[in-house]
């Protein structure tokens, strides 16, 4: 039986959270992650910053955007992810379902027809052969072709962006760029394959045991229905997929529901760590997001995931979620807000506010007035 504490204190470990576990590379943070959500650029990237020892917004967003080793590609449960390259062709094959499904709907709900989507898509890639361009310079020059097409419509070319779009969640274009300043996101177009010559095609079956063993040995102790939540499958998916797996052991948590799943050779390492810092997560970081089953992380009744399906941003004191922070701007001030739980063990203040206060540098490059509320 494994003590709740211990495996949060591991995980944080093994997730780079603690100083002393921090990695120089946010290349080495990405893979031990697998994806990372990036729904919101400043989120993934405080995420990152937490996890290495110097990170550097400028030199990754070049590694992203102009490098091979990643790419930020439409992902797992159609979120926004960035995707190492050696995972690419799992996360592709996973997902392509789920994807395809979402593109389909656009194009229908926007009335594009199959003609129409060859016809256009066929365009954009003759227009973006060894370019990167914005989608109103997309519209400028196709729009002989796109006047042609959306007479019906009110809105001239908008279906330039939608095709735009159904090619960019289909991994036949990419879309970022590095701008003016750091965290700054032009959004302009480029080919995907002209950056990443890697054949995505897999088995889906390949692909969704792949990614669990990652997820166990990233993850783990994890139960079936974490992994099932991670991947986006179904229960029964996961469980085959657990069922296939050697070297993993299924452990008990005190106090929490259900069987996980670990690696044999991390059973022995789940030991309480002593000073843990007080960090402060922001939204869809996996340390809470990559779970579905959060009794060992909050206490109470206290919810850590939105009704959109997003993990909020969370206050974690040895290791558990016992608040949350909201960051925002008031007149001449940037303000962090922080609301603890009723219950919430008592902490230096000092603390909570050295760890609001590199929140706030981080998001606004300056200090901010922190207001602590329970």
């Amino acid at each position: 039986m494994l003590e709740k504490k211990a495996v949060n204190h591991f995980l944080l470990a093994k997730g780079h959270l603690l100083p002393a576990t921090r990695l120089d590379s946010a290349g080495a943070i990405l893979r031990d992650l697998i994806v990372l959500d990036a729904n919101s650029l400043d989120d993934a990237y405080f995420s990152l910053y937490l996890r290495v020892r110097r990170f550097d917004v400028a030199a990754f967003e070049k590694g992203l955007y102009k490098g091979r080793s990643m790419a930020r590609v439409r992902g797992l449960k159609n979120y926004m992810q960035l995707v190492p390259r050696e995972y690419l062709p799992a996360v592709y094959s996973a997902s392509k379902a789920g994807r395809e499904t979402a593109v389909r709907s656009l194009l229908g709900t926007w009335g594009v027809t199959d003609d129409e989507y060859r016809d256009i898509s066929k365009k954009i890639l003759e227009s973006l052969e060894g370019k990167e361009k914005t989608l109103v310079q997309l519209k400028r020059g196709l729009s002989a072709v796109s006047r042609d097409i959306v007479r019906r419509r009110k809105e001239k070319a908008a279906n330039v962006s939608i095709v735009a779009q159904a090619m960019h969640d289909r991994w036949m274009l990419l879309r970022g760029g590095v701008g003016r300043h750091p965290g700054e996101n032009p959004g302009r177009f480029s080919i995907f394959k002209n950056r990443f010559s890697v054949e995505l095609e897999m088995d889906r079956g390949e692909a969704l045991l792949l990614l669990a063993r990652r997820y166990v040995k990233s993850y783990g102790p994890a139960c079936a229905e974490d992994l099932a939540w991670w991947l986006g499958i179904t229960l029964n998916e996961a469980r085959h997929a657990l069922d296939k797996m050697e070297n993993i052991e299924a452990v008990e948590i005190d106090g929490v529901e259900g069987q996980f799943f670990i690696d044999k050779k991390d059973v022995l390492r789940i030991k309480e760590i002593e000073d843990v810092p007080i960090i402060f997560l922001p939204k869809d970081d996996p340390y809470i997001k990559a779970y579905y089953n959060h009794a060992r992380l909050v206490s109470g009744e206290h919810r850590v995931m939105t009704k959109f399906g997003e993990s909020a941003s969370a206050v974690l004191i040895d290791g558990t979620v016992w608040g949350s922070w909201n960051m925002k701007k008031e007149r001449l001030s940037n303000i962090c807000t922080v609301t603890l739980y009723k219950g919430c063990p008592e902490v230096r203040e000092e603390s909570m506010e050295a760890a609001a206060q590199e929140v706030g540098r981080f998001y606004t490059g300056g200090s901010v007035e922190v207001k602590i509320t329970q």
